[in-house]
């Protein structure tokens, strides 16, 4: 009897186990708490499946976006995958926006005209390719909130990625954004962009709008650099050369330009708001560039004087102390 009825057990145990997930898994919730929100016909998708009990996979989908007067005719978008590996569907059933999400857009593709821009026309392009991901968290019991990964790929134009930690955020930060960020303080942060094309075709389409030329349009944008780089110490203006650097070389760059952010302390909106100068901004934010290239042009100001690079020794013992305390 002992034997009979532990059988029995082990078998609802596993009936329940084996039906539970199929009446709540990822693509069924999807279709439970998500698409009802879409106007009608506005997403349409050839396959799905589901991706355990937080996650969904939508095939050839294709984005319509309802018009926003009568002589608009929304051009649809084609996505060859989405791909949702993990989403907070808890928290969108109570109608609040996710804790965490793990998102993957494949084969993003436009066609000639985007953004209000004939693409053909302006660039010669037919149709614009990307894939996009996203990878967050938000630990309410730590207030930390932690963006793992944003990407954008357009493809064959230029790739850029960025990732970042904040501490300080509460479950309520949407809801009361300005109280969020007067709390909220900056941890680490990184961006990278990897170009490949779109600068080059990017540059002359911004001058030709703003009845310039490429080459008025970086002088510009160096003139403008090297304004904030006089009289700066020599850790900021070796940030400044390499921005400038990258600008001159818009047309083929020698590698992919990074930013790092690494504050030795906490970093408030308040802090940043006070910052007046790029040496403050160098220093509290913690940034360093890195490039491959070398800028050309002859900087605004020469190279600081050995009064300024003890000024920036003693910078930097402050902020070790501070980064130990």
């Amino acid at each position: 009897m002992k034997l009979r009825t532990l059988a029995l057990t082990a078998a609802i145990a596993w009936v329940g186990f084996m039906g539970g997930p199929a009446l709540a898994d990822g693509l069924s919730r999807f279709e439970k708490a998500i698409k009802p929100q879409f106007p009608p016909d506005s997403v349409t998708y050839k396959s799905s499946k589901a991706l355990g009990d937080n996650g969904f996979e939508l095939d050839d989908v294709t984005v319509t976006p309802p018009p926003s007067g009568k002589d608009d005719k929304p051009q649809p978008v084609k996505i060859k995958a989405v791909t949702v590996e993990a989403l907070d569907f808890d928290a969108i059933d109570k109608q609040q926006p996710p804790l965490f999400a793990k998102i993957k857009f494949d084969g993003v593709t436009t066609g000639s005209s985007a953004g209000g821009f004939d693409l053909k026309q302006m660039a010669g392009l037919d149709t614009v390719a990307a894939d996009f991901g996203i990878d967050y968290k938000l630990d309410t019991a730590k207030q930390t909130f932690t963006l793992k990964r944003m990407e954008l790929n357009l493809n064959g134009l230029g790739k850029l990625e960025t990732s970042f930690v904040i501490d300080g955020i509460s479950a309520d930060a949407t809801s009361q954004p300005d109280k969020a960020l007067d709390s909220a303080s900056l941890k680490t942060a990184n961006l990278i962009y990897d170009d490949h094309s779109l600068l080059s075709i990017a540059i002359p389409i911004a001058a030709s709008m703003q009845g310039s030329d490429p080459k008025s349009l970086m002088a510009m944008a160096i003139t403008f650099l090297d304004a904030a780089r006089i009289g700066q110490r020599e850790k900021t203006q070796k940030a400044i050369d390499s921005l400038v650097a990258y600008i001159e070389d818009y047309q083929k760059p020698k590698g992919p330009l990074k930013i790092a952010l690494d504050p030795p302390g906490k970093v408030s909106n308040a802090d940043l708001s006070n910052a007046k100068s790029a040496d403050e901004m160098v220093k509290l934010l913690g940034i360093e560039v890195s490039y491959a290239g070398v800028r050309s042009s002859t900087p605004a100001e020469a190279a600081v004087g050995a009064g300024s690079k003890d000024k920036d020794e003693d910078d930097d013992d402050k902020d070790m102390d501070k980064k130990k305390k």
